[in-house]
C-alpha cells in the first residue's frame, strides 16, 4: 500500500511512529512539506493520504499561501473515495473538508494527557485493542465542531473531540500526537516550547521532559495500532 504524507512545519518528519510503522510493513511511503511550496502528488501516485499536524492555524490562508491549494487537494482526495488519516491540524483540515467549523480552543492542550474513548468509540474497529483511557501527547490550540455524517470516537478534559470516524468515507481524524516518538517529544520541548506557558492543560518544558523520561510504554504501540486497525478495516475497499 501506497502512503502519502502531507507536511506543514519545515523539520525532519522522516523518523516518527507513521514512518516507523510503514517501513516494518513494507509500505512504500512519499512527504510532501507544503510549507515549503512543494507540489502536490497526483492523487494515482498513493492510495493512502494522511495530513499531518503543523503549527499554523488552519483559516491563516494569507500567512500560510500553500493552503487554499492543499484544502482543494484534500477535497479531491476525499471525492475519490481514498483513506485518509488525519492528525492534529490535518484533523482540522479533514473536519472543514466534511462541513465543520473551525475554532480557537478554549484551553491550549500541550503534554501528556489522558484521552477518553467514548461508548461509540468502544464498539468501533478504530480502538480494538487500545484502552479506553490511555495517555498520548498533544499539542494544539485550535479545535473543530464535528462535521455531519461523523461519529465522535473520543475526548479529553480539554478537547471535546479526540478522534472521529466519517460514516461515508474511509476518513478517521485524531487531534492527538500518535506518531510523535520520545525523541520527538524531547526535541520539540527543548527546541520548540517557546508556546508552552504553563496553563491548566499546558504541563511546561520541564514537566514535559520529566513526563517522558518516565513513560512506562513506548509510544509505537499506540500508533501501531490504530494505522493496523484502519488498515484492517478499509484495505479491503481498495
Amino acid at each position: 500500500m501506497r502512503i502519502h504524507l502531507l507536511e506543514h512545519d519545515p523539520f525532519d518528519m522522516s523518523r516518527t511512529n507513521m514512518t516507523r510503522w510503514a517501513k516494518k510493513k513494507g509500505h512504500p511511503l512519499t512527504q510532501t512539506y507544503v510549507c515549503n511550496g512543494e507540489k502536490l502528488p497526483s492523487i494515482d501516485d498513493f492510495d493512502w493520504l494522511m495530513v499531518m499536524g503543523g503549527s499554523p492555524s488552519a483559516w491563516e490562508e494569507k500567512q500560510n499561501p500553500w493552503l487554499p491549494g492543499e484544502k482543494a487537494f484534500i477535497a479531491q482526495v476525499l471525492d475519490s473515495g481514498k483513506m485518509i488519516f488525519g492528525v492534529c491540524l490535518g484533523a482540522q483540515l479533514l473536519a472543514e473538508a466534511l462541513g465543520g467549523k473551525l475554532f480557537p480552543n478554549n484551553h491550549k492542550e500541550i503534554g501528556w494527557y489522558d484521552v477518553s474513548v467514548t461508548p461509540k468509540g468502544q464498539n468501533s474497529f478504530l480502538f480494538n485493542d487500545i484502552p479506553n483511557r490511555f495517555i498520548a501527547f498533544h499539542w494544539h490550540s485550535d479545535h473543530f465542531f464535528l462535521p455531519p455524517g461523523c461519529v465522535k470516537l473520543a475526548e479529553s478534559e480539554a478537547t471535546t473531540n479526540q478522534a472521529y470516524l466519517c460514516k461515508t468515507h474511509p476518513v478517521v481524524g485524531v487531534q492527538f500526537h500518535p506518531e510523535y516518538t520520545r525523541e520527538m517529544v524531547r526535541y520539540f520541548a527543548r527546541e520548540e516550547s517557546e508556546e508552552w506557558q504553563i496553563d491548566r492543560f499546558v504541563a511546561g518544558k520541564e514537566a514535559v521532559l520529566e513526563q517522558t523520561d518516565k513513560l512506562s510504554f513506548d509510544t509505537y504501540g499506540l500508533m501501531a495500532k490504530l494505522l493496523d486497525n484502519m488498515e484492517r478495516e478499509f484495505s479491503p475497499n481498495l
